[in-house]
């Protein structure tokens, strides 16, 4: 079953099998970086608030990691960065996210959800927990996702508004503007594709830049969506009565 939303957008709402699989409508050519072309010199320590669609009072990052060829996960560049809140509440959390980049890049991204209630960074190397996707990563996809702008060990975080809209909505738009920033710095181009993947809280999240924000992506899988999130947030209180 496949939705149109848009003439570039389309949403499948069943397991992808093969994440390569979404990029065979034209191949693409190859562009291949090495370790000299994973520098701070080149990706920078910081995105202009600018270029994020959604508030943010600062985008912040590390200096970029070389990871050889090992396991599934090929030869990569990643680095990790920080979108920090405009809220100034005492529970306010900055998002942390990461983006990894293939030696050989097959011209097209994929943007990873999460699951159960986030805090914690999607698996972008391998094959991603819960899933039954290949390794995107080595299929030559630029791989990117965030922890939701909160920490699962800190509960308060629920306490601040700007935390509970960014595990709505926010933190996908934010981690996809700074990961295209981020991918054009590495490679000199956009990608030609990009896609969201998500199950469960991440199928979510599929569903919901499929509402708000569909010019961003060119395909989207939505695994497992939970789609009614409150009454699954008090089903334990339901079966009490």
């Amino acid at each position: 079953m496949q939705i149109a939303v848009t003439s570039r957008l389309s949403v499948a709402v069943f397991p992808l099998l093969l994440a390569g699989s979404l990029c065979v409508a034209q191949p693409l050519k190859p562009v291949t970086i090495t370790a000299a072309d994973c520098t701070a010199a080149r990706l920078g320590d910081a995105i202009p608030v600018a270029s994020i669609g959604e508030p943010v009072a600062g985008v912040r990052l590390s200096p970029p990691v070389w990871n050889g060829d090992a396991g599934p996960a090929p030869a990569n560049c990643s680095i990790d960065g920080e979108m920090l809140p405009t809220s100034k509440g005492p529970h306010a959390l900055p998002i942390k996210f990461r983006v990894m980049f293939p030696a050989v890049w097959q011209g097209f991204a994929i943007q990873f959800g999460g699951g159960g209630n986030n805090g914690v960074l999607p698996r972008l190397a391998g094959v991603p927990a819960g899933g039954s996707m290949t390794n995107a990563l080595a299929d030559g996809a630029a791989t990117y996702g965030s922890d939701s702008g909160h920490n699962m060990a800190d509960p308060d975080w629920s306490l601040d508004d700007e935390s509970i809209k960014n595990l709505a909505y926010m933190q996908m738009k934010k981690t996809h503007d700074a990961a295209m920033v981020l991918i054009k710095r590495v490679y000199g181009a956009a990608p030609r594709y990009n896609y969201y993947a998500g199950t469960s809280q991440g199928g979510r999240e599929a569903l919901t830049v499929a509402q708000r924000y569909p010019a961003d992506y060119d395909g989207i899988t939505a695994n497992v969506s939970i789609v009614n999130f409150s009454a699954l947030m008090l089903a334990p209180v339901y079966m009490r009565i």
